[in-house]
């Protein structure tokens, strides 16, 4: 199949709808069993040989591993047939640094790391509310898109009010927004952007590996994904399998999770984290028809009657 692609807002730039999510990207405190550095190099190549363009990383992913990773993985590719994404606050050694005086040290530093000498989005990471509209950070921002360091920024947040927030008082071309069948809090925010011009990303699609297929009842966690008791396990559970029985016959979760989300005219790309070359396959996979207009209005029906007013934290 040929990957499709989308124009990234008004920006001029082409983003494959299915884009490589890195934070997995390496052997981390958060994933002791991801990839090792050969096998990330790998999924990486593999990613672009299938027609993927866009990839998403951030100096903290990967306990810093993620931005050296996909340098060396780059050092063949030419500039202009990837589209890198990265991000300002968390740093590559484990701090955060919110200072307006350290964004451009910060992109220099992604830059070097990956070995390019542009990144096309910039987008601050997960701000705090003082941040997220503060005319001093985009201002710095836009220095960097005069100069040519980058091509567009914006910001990445998890609620609707944040995106407005960013499209009503920010220059921004460039949104990351928590979005996903069990979370469509964010969709009219999102559809939005599209009308404004912003390019959106969509990040944790399949609900932190809930809407992958690979989790019911039964399951229990020792890594990053502990942070859910017992009686939230069963709370996704329970909603993974009533979204389930929405689904046509033979369309499997996956499948459906991601195809719901390019539903959505403000969608221009979608990043599943990827920890091996079989995760990066399905989600390719996955988007290769679009989701029926009935099934779409099925779950979104689903989750006003259902979560309108209960929003699950990632």
């Amino acid at each position: 199949m040929t990957l499709r692609t989308r124009p990234f807002g008004s920006t001029g730039i082409d983003v494959s709808t299915i884009g490589l999510g890195a934070w997995q990207l390496g052997r981390s405190t958060s994933w002791p069993t991801g990839p090792t550095p050969d096998e990330a190099v790998r999924i990486v190549h593999a990613a672009l040989d299938a027609g993927v363009n866009f990839i998403d990383t951030a100096p903290a992913y990967a306990d810093g591993q993620s931005e050296l990773t996909l340098g060396r993985a780059l050092k063949s590719v030419p500039r202009d047939q990837v589209v890198l994404c990265t991000k300002v606050g968390p740093t590559h050694d484990g701090r955060t640094d919110w200072s307006v005086d350290a964004i451009a040290a910060s992109v220099e530093g992604s830059a070097v790391r990956m070995g390019v000498d542009h990144l096309d989005l910039v987008v601050l990471h997960s701000p705090p509310p003082e941040v997220l509209d503060s005319p001093e950070h985009y201002a710095a921002l836009e220095t960097l898109r005069v100069k040519g360091r980058i091509r567009a920024f914006g910001a990445s947040v998890d609620h609707g009010q944040d995106v407005r927030t960013v499209l009503t008082t920010t220059s921004s071309q460039a949104l990351e927004v928590r979005m996903s069948a069990l979370y469509q809090e964010t969709w009219p925010a999102v559809a939005e952007a599209g009308t404004h011009g912003a390019g959106v990303i969509v990040k944790v699609p399949l609900e932190s590996g809930w809407l992958s297929g690979r989790y019911d009842a039964s399951s229990r966690f020792d890594d990053v994904r502990s942070r859910w008791s017992a009686e939230d396990v069963a709370l996704r559970a329970g909603l993974v399998e009533e979204l389930r029985e929405l689904l046509p016959a033979g369309l499997s979760l996956v499948d459906a999770a991601l195809r719901f989300l390019l539903a959505n005219e403000g969608v221009c790309t979608v990043i599943p984290g990827t920890r091996s070359l079989d995760h990066l396959k399905t989600s390719i996979a996955a988007v290769a028809e679009p989701l029926p207009p009935a099934t779409v209005t099925a779950l979104r029906t689903w989750y006003a009657d259902r979560l309108g007013n209960q929003h699950l934290e990632w």
